[in-house]
């Protein structure tokens, strides 16, 4: 302790070197690591022989945005051996008819890059036809006051939607209509249209408004979307086939 006294500038020195060497130790292991060898080892070995040229990628993209069940295409990333691709497809767009867009990433790789890579698509909906009730609800689930039914989203602002509109009727109407007011006590069903490149959805909510004193909480209710969605396919490099599941 004498000495420290001492020779405290000495001291702080020493310190503040042992500080750096530490942190520079430690970067070096983030960002080397492993004695300076390569963050995947020997696992890419080959890769610059069945490299997926830039024309292929814009090809996917190409390929996937010229199919009608595609709303958007993400840019496709390699991440060692494995090609991610994440695509969006229309509200009305099937569960199957999804699963076969896989097909266009595989066919414009070579045989030999199918063999090498893995591929995972990520396919989700963007939905735009879902609706929402907001007002007083009940233990019941019945309305008891004024209820405001919306769209979700602010469809005057989505690029991807050529038409919408809100009516109390089945018959489709494309009157930019993004809310519709219920005073009147009664059941309803509220039904939404969107068109977009992918074709037309529908989509619809009930509603039942009772007026009462009754203390209720204000509440949003939405309108069903399709559950399936979003779906994962994974093809393991040297297979030809997707297995599908729901979760990474």
């Amino acid at each position: 302790m004498d000495f420290i006294k001492k020779h405290k500038l000495t001291t702080f020195i020493i310190f503040v070197y042992i500080v750096i060497i530490g942190f520079l130790f430690f970067i070096y292991n983030m960002f080397i690591g492993s004695n300076g060898m390569p963050v995947y080892g020997d696992r890419l070995d080959g890769i610059d022989e069945v490299e997926i040229t830039d024309e292929q990628y814009e090809k996917i993209v190409t390929e996937l945005n010229n199919e009608p069940t595609v709303v958007s295409v993400s840019d496709p990333t390699l991440n060692g051996k494995i090609l991610n691709v994440i695509i969006t497809v229309g509200d009305n767009v099937e569960l199957e008819n999804a699963k076969l867009l896989s097909e266009k990433v595989k066919n414009v790789l070579t045989e030999e890059q199918n063999n090498f890579f893995d591929i995972e698509i990520f396919i989700t909906k963007n939905y735009n036809c879902v609706l929402e009730a907001t007002g007083k609800i009940d233990e019941e689930g019945n309305f008891t006051d004024k209820v405001i039914v919306k769209f979700s989203n602010d469809l005057s602002k989505n690029s991807d939607i050529n038409n919408y509109g809100m009516s109390n009727t089945e018959s489709v109407e494309y009157n930019n209509r993004q809310e519709y007011e219920i005073d009147e006590d009664g059941t309803y069903v509220i039904y939404g249209f969107t068109q977009d490149k992918t074709g037309e959805t529908k989509c619809s909510i009930r509603i039942t408004k009772k007026s009462s004193d009754e203390t209720a909480t204000e509440e949003t209710i939405k309108s069903v979307t399709n559950t399936s969605f979003p779906i994962i396919g994974y093809k393991r490099k040297q297979t030809n086939d997707f297995s599908w599941t729901k979760d990474r």
